[in-house]
């Protein structure tokens, strides 16, 4: 089924898929990975390794998770608003774009503020390795929670309740 002509030929369903697909794996596993970082950071005695694992947080979020994270949406919506089957009133759309939004918001609204204080923290000469452990398990308990969302969101995708 073709989705969209441009000047370069036809886009398909197909493409867009595959984008949509290779985006929630850049989510799913850029996390899982960092959870772990995190957790090896968490239990180390160095507390440079948290600092670290700050750093990289950020550097990861903005550079492979947050591009993926918007390629989940817009190719999303796209194959949606393409699929003559597909509406965006159908329980499975509206459960995806539900489950999307409350990980968004995970990451968005806590998430971001606890690596912000968690790289905060680990820059500051008095900050005690004890308040670093504390805002890095806060940080695994809430990814812990985003990945539990797409887990649910996966096999929404998968099984599409309603359709």
């Amino acid at each position: 089924m073709w989705a969209w002509a441009g000047r370069r030929g036809l886009v398909t369903i197909d493409w867009i898929h595959l984008v949509h697909v290779v985006a929630a794996m850049v989510w799913v596993g850029g996390g899982v990975v960092l959870m772990l970082v995190g957790r090896r950071a968490q239990s180390s005695p160095d507390p440079k390794a948290i600092g670290e694992f700050a750093r990289t947080l950020r550097y990861v979020g903005l550079r492979a998770l947050m591009p993926a994270v918007i390629l989940v949406l817009v190719s999303g919506v796209w194959m949606v608003a393409a699929n003559a089957a597909w509406k965006f009133t159908q329980v499975w759309v509206l459960l995806a774009l539900g489950l999307f939004g409350i990980a968004f918001l995970i990451g968005a609204v806590y998430l971001s503020g606890v690596g912000i204080q968690l790289a905060r923290a680990a820059e500051a000469s008095d900050a005690g390795h004890g308040a670093l452990v504390r805002l890095i398990s806060r940080w695994l308990v809430g990814y812990g929670l985003v990945l539990v969302t797409l887990l649910v969101a996966a096999w929404d995708m998968v099984f599409k309740p309603g359709l």
